[in-house]
């Protein structure tokens, strides 16, 4: 709290423009709570010093140090809020100043920058930690950030090896890289034995993974309904939603939270199979992570001209749990799995398939690829997707160049432009394929 009254003292232009960003955001006030409860948390634990802390990069199964009593701290998920509050320009620029290129990744600039600042979770920065934690499978920077971090503050760091499962390997080779992450896991229970102090407590992490099940199952439940038309709920709603999947904190309240929108989403549609009058004008895949300063190229660029995101794997890959009540052998071998197919993660070969089902599970009239300046894999390889995926379906493809986090790389005038070219695209695309847009039409 200290830190956010020094930030709005020195920063106060900032800090309105901070909570001008944020109201922008489309959440619920029961949201808004569990999110603000988990940054609040963040704050308070430097003033418990019983209490470890660790730095985790997304992606990392967390739920091995919360069963050790480990807070999670995660500045990915603070830069993404700090974009969203449109502040993080201030914080890149300061960590280009220290040195760091302005093609490396922007959560990481944003992070470091506002730490080096002294700043608040709320505006990017983070506290150091007890312990680092970093994965690679879907960042190239994760382990190195976090490793630099670590040795910056001198504290421990663990950091997970996952292969990358690369186009014409089969099942075998898939066994062996689960081996491979299995015998990680187990090092990863054995490195928190050894810098906590404490046993290893079986029961009380196979009952973390239930609840991160849960959690993700709910969630996952709530996202089919996006298949439905019109779409349960749009992408400016939803990658929000998904950060209480990120650190695992606070699971009861976010899987009541899911239940009670699975129930109106339920209340709404039933088990109707068919399509319903409503349909949006143009159904849209978004590839990438989202350009969290920029809500209104969803809400209203896209919105205002009849297209709507509809699904977008970088959401569906943050449910990345689909099993409990394993043995604990079982689970680790579960987990080494998923982190090694998640649709994030995905190779070309298996990219390209998994689109070409997603066109007709979600009805899509076209797909925006986003190309990521700083974030390298998941902007690798896209070209060759959208020539696929023209030439197999014949779907519009638009491959968008920004930044998801640093607004000096978004360029309106002609963002807007090449939509519009765009829109016209997936106007001959659905005349071509017949008109969906009206009432009772069915695929």
């Amino acid at each position: 709290m200290i830190r956010l009254s020094r930030f709005v003292v020195q920063n106060p232009q900032l800090f309105v423009n901070g909570i001008k960003g944020y109201l922008k955001q489309p959440l619920t006030f029961r949201m808004f709570q569990i999110i603000m409860q988990y940054i609040n948390r963040t704050k308070l634990m430097k003033l418990f010093p019983w209490v470890k802390t660790g730095s985790f990069s997304a992606g990392f199964p967390v739920e091995f140090a919360r069963a050790f009593g480990i807070f999670p701290y995660y500045p990915e998920a603070y830069a993404a809020l700090t974009g969203a509050a449109e502040s993080t320009v201030p914080s890149i620029e300061h960590a280009e100043s220290l040195g760091y290129s302005r093609d490396l990744c922007s959560y990481m600039k944003t992070s470091i920058g506002a730490s080096r600042l002294n700043w608040p979770e709320d505006f990017g920065g983070s506290e150091p930690t007890d312990f680092y934690f970093s994965a690679n499978m879907i960042c190239d920077t994760h382990m190195k950030w976090f490793e630099g971090e670590a040795k910056v503050f001198d504290k421990p760091h663990f950091g997970l090896d996952v292969p990358s499962f690369v186009a014409g390997e089969g099942e075998e080779r898939l066994e062996e890289y689960i081996d491979y992450i299995e015998q990680q896991l187990w090092d990863l229970i054995r490195f928190l034995e050894k810098v906590t102090g404490k046993k290893f407590n079986e029961k009380k992490f196979l009952k973390k993974i239930d609840r991160s099940t849960e959690m993700c199952r709910l969630f996952m439940d709530v996202y089919e309904y996006r298949k439905r038309h019109p779409a349960n709920r749009y992408f400016e709603w939803l990658r929000l939603y998904m950060l209480p999947m990120v650190p695992q904190w606070n699971e009861k309240d976010a899987i009541r939270l899911y239940r009670k929108h699975l129930k109106m989403a339920q209340k709404r549609y039933g088990d109707k199979k068919v399509i319903e009058s409503g349909r949006e004008k143009y159904r849209v895949l978004w590839e990438g992570i989202t350009i969290w300063y920029k809500v209104d190229l969803y809400s209203k660029v896209l919105a205002e001209r009849g297209a709507h995101i509809v699904m977008e794997p970088y959401t569906y890959s943050i449910a990345v749990r689909k099993k409990s009540g394993l043995p604990l052998k079982d689970t680790l071998r579960q987990i080494a799995r998923e982190l090694l197919t998640v649709p994030f993660s995905l190779n070309l070969d298996e990219r390209i398939k998994y689109f070409d089902r997603l066109i007709d599970e979600y009805d899509l009239d076209g797909i925006i690829l986003f190309a990521n300046q700083s974030c390298r894999p998941s902007s690798t390889g896209l070209q060759d997707l959208k020539e696929a995926l023209v030439k197999k379906r014949g779907i519009p493809v638009l491959m968008l160049n920004s930044d998801h986090c640093d607004p000096r790389a978004y360029s309106e005038g002609p963002i807007n432009t090449r939509i519009d070219g765009f829109i016209e695209m997936m106007e001959a695309y659905k005349q071509r394929r017949g008109n969906k847009s009206q009432p009772g039409w069915q695929g």
